[in-house]
């Protein structure tokens, strides 16, 4: 499972992940991906396959019962709680280690959504 980081959060985030050797990339890194609308990051995401990871929950869960109401498969959504990993440097570490044990697991099926726990 590769992984495209939302806007709101920090490169470093898929730098630590890369350096744990899985494939993560960040919005925030890529010029061409900033300010994006997010049917147009779910689209990108979709054409380069991968799982979008976002605390922007209404939006992402709309494009995924649309993509299901047309029955088209998508590479998932990671969906972050503000309380399990509040933004700021204090969550980094733990979000690192609960999208690394995420990938580690493998994507648990076609379109998935899944709301992140820490490990």
């Amino acid at each position: 499972m590769k992984l495209l980081l939302d806007e709101m959060l920090p490169a470093r985030i898929a730098e630590q992940l890369r350096e744990r050797g899985h494939e993560a990339m960040a919005v925030e890194a890529d010029p061409s991906l900033r300010g994006l609308t997010d049917p147009d990051l779910f689209a990108h995401a979709q054409r380069e396959r991968l799982a979008v990871v976002t605390y922007n929950r209404e939006d992402f869960l709309a494009l995924d019962r649309e993509y299901r109401s047309r029955g088209r498969e998508h590479h998932g959504v990671v969906i972050l709680h503000p309380r399990r990993f509040p933004r700021g440097p204090s969550s980094v570490g733990p979000l690192v280690r609960a999208l690394a044990s995420l990938v580690d697991a493998k994507a648990p099926y076609p379109s998935f959504v899944h709301w992140l726990q820490r490990s």
